[in-house]
């Protein structure tokens, strides 16, 4: 891993600071939120007003994003802007169900929320883009593991239990099943895999949600809740999915199901690029 530039992850910071409060922000509440001097979090966020990135607020003392933060990457995702539709989709299943909804997409071995939806209810999990799980322990990371072919399984599975994350060990074969599970199903279960009491239940975008990368978009809380509200989770996405992003939208989420001991490997075209 390259060295990283202070500056550099600091100016991301502090966009994805306002991402996820959507308001205007203070000096002071910007360097105690992220761990900052507050000397040079000034320094930082008047460089970023007199570039055009930010705009001070009617006091003067706060801060807040201009458009031009918004259409930095309006042409890589279209798809993906607060207007598009997957977004939308997102906003309607958070006031469905109250809980958080999750954009994931993988990174390699990982998987990362790219957009976060926070929980409304009084007892909510607390996760923000950016956020990185394990692939292959994550439920909406096993949903990307369908792509996989047998080599390029096996392969993860053995990164996984040499690595940093030994402790929690992979069986290759109840992966395997897992994966059969997911594909014959069409979307994912995962309960206290990763954070004891939380759950995820989840489904794959189609290709159509984004030119660039596969997405999963999941709706993450309680264990107890998502196992409980199960069914009724599962028919919130499928009609979210069908609903924004077309009438034969989930046609290509569907992977075939191979006869039992096969490799887990996916029917799709789109087969783990990003592996």
């Amino acid at each position: 891993m390259h060295k990283p530039v202070k500056s550099a992850v600091r100016v991301l910071e502090v966009f994805e600071f306002f991402d996820r409060v959507q308001r205007e922000a203070t000096v002071s509440e910007i360097a105690r939120e992220l761990g900052y001097p507050q000397s040079s979090t000034s320094v930082l966020l008047g460089n970023l007003a007199e570039l055009g990135y930010l705009r001070h607020g009617a006091d003067r003392r706060s801060y807040f994003p201009t458009p031009r933060v918004s259409m930095l990457g309006s042409w890589l995702e279209p798809m993906l802007l607060p207007s598009g539709p997957v977004q939308r989709m997102m906003d309607e299943l958070g006031a469905a169900t109250g809980e958080t909804v999750i954009l994931a997409t993988p990174v390699r071995d990982q998987v990362q929320y790219v957009h976060v939806v926070p929980a409304t209810t009084t007892m909510r999990m607390h996760v923000g883009p950016g956020t990185l799980r394990p692939l292959l322990l994550s439920g909406l990371g096993r949903l990307f593991a369908i792509d996989l072919n047998e080599p390029q399984l096996r392969s993860m599975v053995l990164r996984h239990n040499d690595g940093a994350h030994a402790k929690e060990q992979i069986s290759l074969a109840a992966l395997r099943r897992d994966l059969l599970t997911i594909r014959s199903q069409g979307y994912a279960v995962s309960l206290n895999r990763i954070t004891a009491g939380a759950g995820v239940i989840g489904m794959r975008l189609p290709a159509a949600a984004s030119a660039n990368w596969p997405l999963a978009v999941g709706i993450g809380g309680w264990s107890k809740t998502i196992k409980t509200k199960q069914d009724e989770l599962v028919r919130l996405l499928r009609a979210g999915v069908e609903r924004h992003l077309g009438e034969s939208a989930l046609s290509d989420t569907v992977y075939r199901v191979e006869p039992e001991g096969a490799p887990a490997v996916a029917s799709s075209a789109r087969r783990a690029a990003w592996a």
